[in-house]
């Protein structure tokens, strides 16, 4: 007779997001084959970031059953610290940041975590609230106060492009907000592993277009697509593309200043008329950017929003 933990693993087998996985790893593998990743290589900050999470291309049905576990690698936040055990001195912080925001925002914007593949917070008015899901609500706040979100709302089927979107949170916020939204992530191939798994995982009816699936650089009809998702050295011509409004959050501070200025022309001769940017001038660390305000501002006029006056990773004492 089976045991439990046999009956359990077993069972994962047999979850959409382990054939999600397999579906994007797939995918995915097939970018990393093509001769201009080798050519076009990331910053040295991101080669080493890229470096720490290889094993996830050998995963097994449980660890992609728990994704979210894994996503520290690409945020710096980690389960652990939402455990009940952390609760008596964590939640009261998380919860005075999300009364903070939720005093700015008319429209009920909020979108706490899923418990889908392993969603992790603390509990707060029946839903998930961490870190992560604080600053994309600031950032939708943002949207909102500028305009743009009502703009979006305006179109049939608006097109958002997300250029780093990490592990796919900011696009999950963006879809239960926009529903008909065509979420396009440009990312690191090693990154879409994390982002396309779990956003076909959370919305199933949504129809995925992903590079390496087929011969294609872009889909042919982009209003056929609810998710697309495109590895950084394959954004298509301009002139193909049409976007109505694009993010970058906290990765245009880790890229060189030609990446930077190479996604910023890409979108602005695309025609995309806003840009939402989340991010210091220059991380510390890098010594292979200039400034971001100033590579942005060759091309966009810049507006600086404040929306809370600190840090999206501080919190209240």
């Amino acid at each position: 007779m089976p045991s439990k933990l046999a009956e359990w693993i077993n069972a994962s087998q047999m979850q959409p997001g382990w054939a999600n996985y397999q579906r994007v790893r797939s995918a995915v593998m097939h970018m990393m084959e093509d001769p201009r990743w080798t050519r076009d290589r990331p910053s040295t900050y991101w080669r080493e970031e890229l470096a720490g999470f290889e094993y996830l291309f050998d995963a097994s049905p449980l660890v992609i059953e728990r994704l979210r576990e894994h996503c520290y690698h690409l945020t710096g936040i980690r389960s652990y610290e939402y455990r009940s055990h952390h609760a008596t001195r964590g939640r009261g912080p998380h919860v005075a940041k999300l009364d903070q925001l939720r005093a700015l925002d008319q429209r009920n914007l909020f979108v706490p975590e899923p418990r889908l593949l392993g969603g992790f917070g603390f509990e707060v008015d029946g839903g998930l609230v961490n870190i992560d899901t604080l600053k994309f609500y600031e950032a939708v706040i943002g949207l909102a106060r500028t305009g743009v979100l009502d703009r979006l709302r305006a179109i049939e089927r608006p097109v958002f492009v997300e250029i780093g979107g990490g592990w796919g949170g900011f696009g999950y916020t963006l879809k239960k907000l926009i529903p008909s939204l065509i979420y396009v992530n440009v990312d690191l191939p090693p990154s879409l592993l994390f982002s396309a798994t779990y956003l076909t995982t959370a919305f199933p009816e949504s129809k995925m277009w992903i590079f390496g699936e087929d011969d294609a650089e872009w889909p042919q009809r982009t209003d056929q697509h609810d998710l697309v998702f495109v590895p950084s050295f394959a954004i298509p011509p301009a002139a193909a593309v049409h976007l109505d409004a694009a993010a970058n959050m906290v990765s245009f501070q880790e890229m060189t200043t030609k990446q930077v200025q190479s996604y910023s022309d890409w979108m602005a001769d695309a025609g995309c008329p806003v840009l939402y940017s989340l991010n210091r001038d220059r991380s510390p660390h890098n010594s292979e950017l200039t400034s971001v305000k100033e590579i942005l501002s060759r091309r966009y006029g810049l507006e600086e929003l404040q929306i809370l006056p600190t840090q999206y990773t501080e919190l209240p004492p």
